[in-house]
């Protein structure tokens, strides 16, 4: 653990986040589904790829190929066309082999394992870790790059190497979690990284967290240095 981070002051900033998301979260189709299969969908086409402009093909997707079956049984030239739409025509050979993977392997049912759900072609840490938190309720944080953002602004923090595999920012990710809203917490900080604690821009001053915030302290101490320089200039 993070000497640096005190336990109760990371909780007490997961809850604000919760109070927060509750005003202003962003509904997707995905959020309110349950099956596994589903969510790894949704999550192979949100690599890289506004929610958006995802949302009317995942729609689509998930109806044309209900069950991981279905999908099992497409053809590859069918399963490009939705794929394109999102300019990830590429991705559609994967999805196929992961779909024929998961049938031929698990019959059907995504397993609950990280280390069997990381067997399958096209999953990687992050897809694993969603359906883990997603579909199945794993106690756990889903650290993506505005996750990584948002642990390094609030406590100073500096990861190395990729951010999202770095341990120590993973301890402090982890500590944010309230119980039993591992899932609500995960999709909290997403939105909050999209709309608040954004990579560029962000809006320290509409920030609940500001005061608890090391970066938002920071910003605010300058900002009264710059404004008593300027009350000496008059």
């Amino acid at each position: 653990m993070p000497a640096s981070v005190e336990p109760a002051l990371a909780r007490e900033i997961g809850e604000k986040i919760l109070v927060w998301w509750y005003r202003h979260r962003r509904d997707y189709p995905w959020r309110c589904e349950r099956d596994p299969y589903k969510i790894l969908i949704a999550e192979v086409m949100l690599q890289r790829t506004r929610a958006e402009q995802v949302v009317p093909v995942y729609l689509e997707f998930v109806s044309r190929y209900p069950t991981v079956e279905d999908l099992a049984r497409a053809r590859l030239e069918d399963v490009q066309r939705y794929f394109a739409k999102l300019g990830l025509q590429w991705r559609a050979q994967k999805v196929l082999e992961m779909a024929v993977y998961i049938v031929n392997r698990f019959g059907g049912k995504l397993p609950q394992a990280e280390e069997d759900l990381l067997e399958i072609p096209g999953v990687g840490e992050y897809i694993a870790e969603a359906v883990l938190v997603f579909a199945y309720g794993a106690d756990r944080v889903v650290v993506d790059t505005n996750v990584v953002r948002i642990v390094e602004r609030l406590f100073c923090a500096k990861s190395r190497g990729e951010g999202r595999r770095d341990p120590e920012i993973r301890k402090i990710a982890y500590l944010l979690l309230v119980p039993g809203k591992a899932k609500e917490l995960s999709w909290a900080l997403i939105d909050f990284g999209a709309l608040l604690c954004r990579s560029t821009r962000p809006l320290c001053e509409s920030c609940p967290l500001r005061d608890l915030c090391c970066h938002g302290r920071q910003k605010t101490r300058s900002e009264k240095a710059v404004d008593n320089y300027a009350r000496k200039r008059v």
